[in-house]
């Protein structure tokens, strides 16, 4: 920073980290227009970044962490024509953004640990991947159905079940998805899952013990399914032909069914190419000579 208080005009990385007195980045001005991508990690005290978003077109990459008391997000996100990247982290003060929209740019958010946070702008449709972690507050409404969603990872009971009810199955362009979190019940399973997965991950529910999908088996397209920290799970849904790839990890009940030729679920993964328990292969194209 200048000795004016001005940005350099021509700066393209803003990296901010441990300003324990900071309390505002910019409190008059504007970002510099070339400006690619802002971080800004563990500033307690900042209050403000700036007033609002300009003709910031090249900003690409937002990254806002350990910020307890960052009370507001700038005005004018939905101008950010060249925004791929939101995350924003352990921000216990931050309690909503401006009004306005998300901006339509193929836009990656992660929100994290936001206890007051009740509303994400508006746009969240368009977004291409969304991972709500530690956010009980947020609402997601009919307006809000994320349909274009290629990536999905949700942590809150809340959050789920709205999209249980809008029909987690009509996210038509999602390939990637990741449920986890102590607040899911056995019965939030009892969904049907869209067909596009290609990629699936459940962990960390300490008392699920079975997976009740709807129509599992029938998923034309799941590829990889990973289960972890799911200490009381016994069993596998029936699953799809199409799977390559089956990673278990801190779930010994499943373990002890899954033993070669000796399980109960063990008919269930013979013929997936590739099996990891633990971090050991139990099944693979490789040891076929051997059996």
């Amino acid at each position: 920073m200048s000795s004016t208080g001005h940005l350099p005009v021509a700066l393209k990385l803003l990296t901010i980290s441990n300003c324990s007195e900071l309390t505002a980045l910019i409190p008059k001005g504007q970002l510099p227009e070339t400006l690619e991508t802002l971080h800004i990690h563990g500033c307690p005290k900042l209050e403000s970044i700036v007033e609002k978003f300009h003709n910031n077109k090249a900003l690409y990459e937002i990254e806002i962490q350990n910020c307890d008391h960052l009370k507001s997000f700038p005005e004018g996100l939905e101008n950010l024509s060249s925004l791929r990247s939101i995350l924003m982290s352990h921000c216990g003060g931050f309690a909503s953004f401006p009004k306005g929209r998300f901006p339509d740019s193929h836009l990656t958010v992660f929100v994290s640990e936001f206890e007051k946070l009740d509303a994400l702008p508006s746009g969240i449709h368009n977004l291409s991947s969304l991972t709500i972690h530690e956010c009980p507050n947020i609402r997601l409404s009919e307006e809000g159905l994320p349909i274009k969603l290629a990536s999905l990872s949700i942590s809150d009971r809340k959050q789920y079940k709205a999209l249980m009810e809008l029909g987690l199955h009509n996210l038509t362009s999602l390939s990637y998805l990741r449920i986890y979190g102590e607040s899911l019940q056995e019965e939030d399973m009892r969904i049907t899952l869209p067909r596009s997965l290609t990629w699936m991950s459940i962990g960390n529910f300490p008392n699920l013990k079975n997976l009740s999908f709807k129509d599992f088996e029938q998923l034309p397209s799941l590829e990889i399914l990973r289960i972890w920290n799911c200490p009381e799970l016994t069993s596998l849904p029936s699953l799809p032909s199409s799977l390559l790839e089956l990673d278990i990890h801190g779930c010994p009940l499943l373990k002890y069914a899954c033993r070669r030729d000796k399980g109960k679920e063990w008919s269930k993964i013979a013929d997936i190419p590739c099996v990891v328990i633990d971090g050991r292969f139990i099944y693979h194209p490789e040891e076929t000579s051997e059996n």
